[in-house]
């Protein structure tokens, strides 16, 4: 897995946080945490198998090294699993939609 696959998890974790109404500064955390990762000149996995502590990066705190290590180790983000499951599969596929943000998506569903 990639900074650019993970970062797009985390991406969509924050969406889906934000549907919730969640914590405004969780919410803000993956996104720059996301931000950050598509930025990073050297990818995770190869900062990690260096011997690498994830928490040495800007942003990243250790439940989001966790959750980097479990994407790295597993292919999947268990957090985003459970989000998912909370919503109908229809208010995620309105977050792909231009135009239609998390806010505006809460509206309509």
């Amino acid at each position: 897995m990639h900074n650019d696959d993970i970062a797009a998890v985390f991406e969509e974790i924050a969406d889906l946080l934000d549907l919730q109404a969640a914590n405004p500064f969780r919410i803000r955390a993956y996104r720059r945490a996301a931000l950050m990762l598509r930025g990073l000149p050297r990818d995770v996995a190869a900062i990690r198998a260096a011997g690498g502590d994830l928490r040495d990066l800007p942003g990243i705190g250790a439940d989001l090294a966790a959750q980097i290590e479990q994407l790295l180790r597993t292919g999947r983000n268990s957090l985003l699993v459970r989000l998912r499951r909370e919503f109908h599969r229809g208010a995620v596929e309105l977050l792909r939609l231009p135009g239609l943000g998390p806010k505006r998506v809460r509206t309509l569903i």
